[in-house]
């Protein structure tokens, strides 16, 4: 669809350079699905909403510090968001307030707008990947499916209902079709996330679509390879679900790691890079040919594929470490989680949350729903944090008074009956305390999702891949595992540095191995043609 042909947010603003700075942020969120528009003062406002009504476009929402103007009626149903400097209470039909005061205005305009943009799709059947989500707030199913949705850059409504945790959750779809319970494969296939896969041969399957996967799959496709990204949920990997990366080079005021994965994904599939997501791999057989065959399950079913490839990248990632505590598992999604979705923040107002970790990727979720909930509470095991998180993030976390870390302290036991109510703490000293608790985030460092190719590969002794050295032979490629042809970059590699730009390196290195491998095996490859679109 043509950029003129997409519907419009209009940022109405006369300061040119806060309009500027806003325009950037409402563009980087929705530059797929909308066409992002500025107008200085009402008079050009008004020009820009009758322009548009007589180019037959349509404007779904308005942002802007004045009172809807008459233009408006040209375009029925649009929504209103109002910028105000102290919290107007106003509650104009249509028209929604955003406090611009203080600190998190962009978290409170994305929610905002999400919610707008959201119900502006649904009243029309606009069709856009836009979904309306009901379910019970601790169910685990509407948490998989809102975790989903927000890591993988879907606009969605979320109205948690007071029901029970089995009650089905509910997806309405922006075309006003309705599902019930769905699978996440058949969410992703709905919502348009999935393409159907153009061969069942690739020169390159990526497995895995982190910071490592799509660096590699962007470089290999700029090599004229023919390449495939298999991911099991959404892209970014753990890195999709970091409230912010601020050391990331190239990025001087931070950006999300749901902001960097899309960007990553977004510049694959301008290479020309097929992605399957919500593919979860089960076995790598290599073929007498030299080839590699992948299979894999649609995630949330039984049902079962496989495509080919002459070399495969394996880029999996690590999953978080369970929480050895008892009572743990029985509320696993319905008040204890692993990782942090962010969309869960705004729910925990007034409330008093826990977390478990004392990496960056715990301090930055900590930092970031200390701006909700009315306390956030650290839990670390050892006796501090600086031996391994950022010192910069320990300053702030010293500095944000709601929030407080415990050291020395462990979870001994998850309290309650259908959902989190309380925790059961301990101390290095042997001593106990009970709190109340309804939601525990546990973010303890990860374990090598590899699972799968135990026998097929050479792990070291924690299970991570072994490469180079650790390779088949002599000749074996830097970054080529025990088996020829079988490549590995990211945090799932043996002696890898866990940070996204290590990854993303990796990616690039990776590229120029299967550049070599194709040239030591040419009949493998088909012929190098121009298969990346940039």
């Amino acid at each position: 669809m043509a950029d003129d042909a997409l519907p419009v947010i209009l940022l109405a603003d006369p300061d040119p350079l806060r309009r500027h700075e806003m325009g950037e942020m409402v563009q980087r969120w929705y530059r797929a699905t909308f066409h992002v528009l500025q107008a200085g003062g009402q008079e050009e406002t008004a020009a820009a909403m009758r322009s548009l009504a007589e180019r037959h476009v349509p404007v779904a929402a308005v942002v802007t510090d004045r009172a809807p103007e008459p233009a408006a009626a040209q375009h029925p149903g649009v929504r209103w968001l109002l910028l105000t400097e102290r919290g107007d209470t106003r509650d104009d039909v249509g028209v929604k307030v955003v406090d611009r005061d203080g600190d998190g205005l962009a978290d409170r305009l994305r929610a905002a707008l999400d919610d707008a943009l959201c119900g502006w799709n649904t009243d029309r059947h606009g069709g856009l990947p836009t979904a309306e989500v009901r379910g019970s707030r601790f169910s685990p199913a509407a948490y998989e499916v809102r975790d989903f949705l927000g890591r993988s850059g879907v606009i969605f409504r979320w109205l948690p209902e007071e029901s029970a945790q089995d009650r089905p959750v509910t997806v309405r779809l922006g075309d006003g079709t309705e599902l019930t319970d769905p699978p996440i494969s058949e969410l992703a296939d709905r919502l348009g996330l999935i393409r159907p896969a153009e061969r069942t041969h690739y020169d390159i399957a990526v497995i895995g679509g982190g910071p490592g996967g799509l660096s590699t799959a962007v470089y290999a496709a700029a090599e004229g390879m023919s390449v495939v990204v298999i991911e099991d949920d959404a892209p970014g990997g753990q890195a999709g679900s970091t409230s912010r990366i601020e050391n990331y080079l190239g990025f001087p005021v931070g950006l999300t790691g749901g902001d960097l994965a899309q960007r990553a994904l977004q510049q694959a599939r301008r290479a020309r890079v097929e992605w399957q997501p919500t593919r979860v791999a089960t076995r790598l057989t290599p073929d007498e040919s030299g080839d590699h065959t992948i299979d894999f399950v649609k995630a949330g079913t039984d049902e079962t594929d496989s495509i080919s490839a002459a070399a495969v990248v394996v880029a999996t990632g690590v999953a978080w470490n369970r929480l050895a505590a008892s009572g743990v598992d029985r509320f696993l999604n319905s008040g204890v989680y692993y990782g942090a979705c962010l969309s869960d923040a705004p729910a925990t107002a007034g409330e008093d949350v826990y977390m478990v970790g004392a990496g960056n990727s715990a301090g930055q979720a900590a930092l970031y729903f200390a701006r909700y909930a009315r306390t956030v509470t650290l839990l670390v095991r050892g006796t501090g944090l600086g031996a391994s998180m950022s010192n910069y993030l320990v300053q702030r976390i010293e500095q944000t008074p709601n929030l407080r870390v415990l050291l020395g302290t462990e979870v001994a036991e998850c309290l309650g009956d259908e959902s989190l109510t309380g925790l059961r703490l301990r101390d290095r000293e042997g001593g106990e305390q009970t709190v109340p608790a309804q939601c525990l985030y546990v973010l303890i460092g990860g374990r090598p999702s590899t699972d799968w190719l135990s026998g097929v590969l050479r792990l070291d002794d924690r299970g991570y891949i072994l490469t180079g050295s650790g390779g088949p032979g002599p000749d074996a490629l830097p970054m080529e595992t025990s088996l020829p042809g079988v490549f590995a970059v990211g945090d799932v590699r043996s002696g890898s540095v866990k940070r996204v730009g290590a990854a993303v390196g990796e990616g690039a290195a990776a590229a120029q191995c299967l550049a070599e491998y194709r040239r030591r095996h040419p009949e493998r490859f088909q012929d190098a043609r121009a298969v990346c679109g940039f």
